[in-house]
């Protein structure tokens, strides 16, 4: 299960480095991608990356401030979703 979460962590921040990229290129106007055109894209990778960096760094617990990070990581991603079903960029 942690391999597991190791993984998939590592996957999402790769998505996210990727989307950060396409999506600086399309606003600096050196490609055209269409979903790129807002920042909205980057917004959701972003929460599901600390929702899945929180759910591991829970899961991993070598640490005794660990529960708190991870709630923390949790509660930046709930935030960050609720700001962007908000319309708020």
């Amino acid at each position: 299960m942690r391999k597991a979460f190791d993984i998939l962590g590592w996957t999402f921040v790769l998505i996210t480095v990727f989307v950060l990229v396409c999506t600086l290129l399309t606003t600096y106007q050196f490609i055209y991608l269409n979903y790129f055109n807002n920042y909205r894209v980057i917004q959701v990778c972003i929460v599901f990356t600390t929702l899945i960096w929180g759910l591991k760094m829970l899961i991993q617990k070598n640490g005794r401030f660990n529960l708190a990070y991870s709630l923390f990581y949790m509660l930046l991603a709930v935030g960050s979703m609720f700001f962007i079903y908000m319309g708020v960029y």
